[in-house]
């Protein structure tokens, strides 16, 4: 039985192909399948935990000549700096990126957010959690346990152009926060956010006991209004927000429907008085009338018995004189019968 052999030659041509095939990958592959392996980035700082007045480094490495941009974002999220920072021929970098500042309420204790990202590969990302306090490290990550709370509290519907109060009371790590003056600095950035408009309430605010404040505000529109109450103390700042509505309040509408209900009372009981004296004043006219009949009565009777008693006297009067004018025509008749 023969066996099939393959040529030498056609073996040695297969195998520089496949090892071809194998080390040759298009540039686009290459870096998609970088890309795909994870970040290429380290990222480091130099400590966990910082005092004011320490300096933060960054250091790590990434891509050759790459620029690097650092960001820090406060407790808020917000970036309160920007550094770029320039790599080596080798990827590697190290740059002292920010000296900590006293504590202010645009750098408060807390925890912060420094991130690192690259210009070369923006995918290219790493981020490191530290914090600002006024505890020394102890070696390992510290993070400020102090709790500064501030509690808001203000009517939610108001009247335009009438005063109202709010209050304010501000706590750290649960013992009420005492100043004799809030508006130096502990509420002084305290505001009332009206579309576009900013109203300060610095220097409005007045100590009612320890702990407490209030501070009294009149508004001129109708509208909406956001009050933002905002303290800062011992480092730390803290934040509580309430909506209030200008216009006509329910409380103006109550005092208004009250007051309409008074004017009915009162109209209501000049009614019942009117119509008692009306009443009173019919009954006196009917015992008036009543009383004038009787009297009317009483002299047609008393009228009645003078005139039977003239009729009395008259007609014996009448028959007297009748009596005589038939004398008189009877000597008349007598005296012209004697002249014949």
């Amino acid at each position: 039985m023969k066996k099939n052999h393959v040529p030498t030659s056609l073996v040695i041509i297969l195998l520089i192909t496949l090892i071809i095939s194998i080390n040759f990958i298009p540039p686009a592959l290459a870096q998609s399948q970088s890309q795909t392996q994870g970040p290429r980035l380290i990222f480091l700082v130099n400590q966990d935990n910082f005092l004011p007045g320490d300096i933060l480094v960054a250091y790590g490495k990434s891509l050759p000549n790459d620029t690097l941009i650092i960001r820090i974002f406060d407790p808020a999220g917000k970036a309160v700096r920007i550094e770029s920072v320039k790599a080596d021929p080798n990827g590697s970098f190290t740059a002292q990126i920010f000296t900590w500042p006293q504590p202010s309420r645009n750098f408060v204790f807390g925890r912060y957010t420094v991130e690192a990202a690259s210009t070369i590969a923006p995918s290219f990302k790493e981020s490191r959690t530290i914090s600002f306090s006024d505890i020394p490290s102890t070696g390992s990550p510290q993070f400020q346990s102090s709790v500064l709370a501030v509690k808001l509290d203000s009517p939610t519907e108001i009247s335009v152009g009438k005063t109202f109060r709010i209050f304010v009371q501000v706590t750290f790590d649960g013992a009420l926060v005492n100043v004799d003056d809030p508006n130096q600095q502990l509420l002084s950035s305290s505001h009332i956010h009206s579309g576009n408009d900013t109203i300060n309430l610095a220097g409005k605010f007045a100590k009612l006991h320890e702990g407490i404040y209030y501070a009294d505000v009149k508004l001129d529109k109708e509208g909406s209004y956001i009050i933002h109450a905002m303290a800062f103390h011992r480092g730390f700042l803290a934040h509580d927000s309430k909506v209030v509505s200008s216009g006509s309040s329910i409380g103006e509408i109550q005092e208004s429907v009250n007051s309409l209900k008074a004017e009915l009372d009162r109209t209501s009981h000049e009614l019942n008085a009117t119509r008692s004296d009306l009443t009173q004043s019919v009954s006196d006219a009917r015992e008036a009338i009543k009383s004038d009949i009787t009297q009317a009565e009483k002299a047609v009777t008393e009228l009645s018995q003078a005139s039977g008693q003239i009729n009395s006297i008259i007609l014996p009067i009448l028959a007297l004189i009748s009596v005589i004018i038939a004398l008189q025509i009877s000597l008349f008749a007598r005296i012209r019968a004697s002249f014949k």
